[in-house]
């Protein structure tokens, strides 16, 4: 490598890295006028790696604001100083108690792209329950805690959902996309969304979205474990996350 490519690359690891502190540093998504304000960096630049690092899903894009915050990946690499540590701060006292009253598994998560992840479960001490992880992949097309997720991303990313070949990840059957456009939108509609084996074999969860005070959704909460004891008391389980939800909304 020559004198020139060592300065080029040197240039552009620094270029990187001044963005992802501006995007860390900000409360709220920026957009690419503001990054360029913020590092001096021109528009054109900071536009080109952004894109490129929304490919690899350290930045995430927000259609409502047109401005970027970290990513999954950032989240997931890092552990702190991320987006979504506050949420999961403010989130975990209610997980906890959803936890302990139901006596199943309180998992949060989000969608970027196509794809769900969980950000944060807490699980009760039974040995019979539904395990969940951070940075585990969730189905968006297939039980309540991925629909609740389609349901309320943006349209772009469920119509590229709705439009791909879709299977059970239960038994690899294919599934019926007109039906699950339909009930994406009674999901919307009432508030939750709930399944029964539709993820894994006698698994249930309930699920509700978690909103911002300005009404923007930002996450997934929900209740999964053995589908007769999500489904035992039902209306009960789906109080408490309705409560829970409603405590994490007033924080955010």
């Amino acid at each position: 490598m020559n004198k020139s490519e060592h300065d080029a690359k040197q240039d552009g690891a620094f270029k990187v890295t001044t963005i992802m502190e501006a995007l860390c540093s900000s409360s709220s998504p920026l957009t690419v006028r503001e990054v360029e304000e913020r590092t001096g960096i021109p528009r054109s630049t900071v536009h080109r790696f952004l894109v490129s690092l929304e490919e690899r899903r350290w930045v995430f894009s927000d259609p409502a604001t047109e401005g970027y915050r970290p990513g999954i990946h950032f989240f997931l690499l890092c552990g702190t100083s991320s987006f979504y540590d506050e949420l999961v701060k403010k989130a975990e006292p209610g997980m906890h108690r959803l936890m302990s009253e139901t006596g199943n598994t309180a998992v949060l998560s989000v969608a970027e792209g196509t794809s769900g992840l969980c950000i944060h479960s807490v699980e009760p001490l039974s040995p019979v329950k539904f395990t969940a992880h951070r940075g585990m992949a969730i189905p968006l097309h297939a039980g309540a805690t991925g629909k609740i997720l389609l349901a309320h991303c943006p349209l772009e990313v469920r119509s590229a959902v709705l439009a791909s070949p879709l299977r059970s990840p239960v038994d690899g059957g294919n599934i019926d996309t007109r039906a699950l456009e339909e009930e994406l939108l009674r999901i919307r509609e009432q508030g939750f969304a709930f399944s029964r084996e539709e993820w894994m074999p006698h698994a249930g969860d309930i699920s509700v979205p978690v909103f911002d005070r300005r009404r923007v959704f930002v996450a997934q909460m929900g209740v999964a474990g053995i589908a007769e004891n999500v489904f035992r008391n039902f209306e009960e389980n789906l109080r408490l996350l309705r409560e829970a939800a409603h405590n994490l909304e007033s924080m955010l």
